[in-house]
């Protein structure tokens, strides 16, 4: 009889294990070369983000401290950029301040690699497990004598951009004829990320991504 219990026992707490285990939400973090040419779609991504952030439509926050907001201007000072005068005869307007071409220059910078966090967990109450977005964050490309270098720029919480009413909207020609919003493009991928190695990509990834980060 004790021999019994203790099997029940031990199934039970195997069970309870493997569901407690199962529960737990877990975050992965994947880069996008947007050289390659799957990903060359989402070479406006980082442009939009970045003048969305000029604008103030979504706010900036540091790479390695995800909860600090980073202010537009420290995000220029840390690129060798800065604010450009304001005329005061005209009446503002941040659409036309942030399209100038000193700043679209400058978002061409980011648009050769991107990164992002999601997190997969299990929703209990429809028993299937999901996953979400995070943020994006982009990168300061530069190409000096030894190749390109890749410098971290700020992070942008994706729940922020949904919630702005300038929504970014993703094409890929090659797939449908109507454009995506952010969310969804990153809710069914269809480009590559460094760290999920595709077969045919292999020898193509490692030519293209022969760069360092900082």
């Amino acid at each position: 009889m004790s021999k019994i219990v203790s099997v029940l026992v031990f199934f039970i707490f195997t069970k309870v294990s493997f569901a407690e285990n199962f529960f737990i939400a877990d975050t992965f973090t994947y880069t996008i070369n947007l050289d390659l040419s799957q990903n060359l779609y989402l070479k406006s991504v980082p442009q939009d983000v970045l003048k969305g952030y000029c604008k103030g439509e979504w706010n900036a926050y540091y790479p390695k401290k995800e909860m600090n907001q980073c202010l537009f201007d420290d995000f220029l000072q840390r690129f060798n950029y800065y604010q450009l005068n304001v005329p005061t005869d005209n009446i503002f307007c941040f659409e036309n301040y942030c399209a100038q071409p000193y700043f679209t220059d400058m978002y061409k910078q980011f648009a050769r690699k991107l990164k992002y966090k999601e997190i997969v967990y299990f929703d209990q109450q429809h028993s299937i497990v999901k996953r979400e977005v995070l943020w994006l964050q982009v990168f300061y490309s530069r190409e000096e004598s030894d190749g390109w270098k890749h410098y971290d720029g700020p992070v942008f919480w994706l729940k922020e951009i949904n919630k702005s009413s300038d929504a970014i909207v993703v094409h890929n020609k090659n797939l449908r004829s109507i454009g995506w919003s952010l969310e969804k493009e990153f809710g069914t991928p269809a480009f590559i990320t460094n760290e999920n190695k595709q077969k045919q990509d292999k020898k193509k990834l490692n030519k293209v991504l022969q760069t360092e980060e900082y």
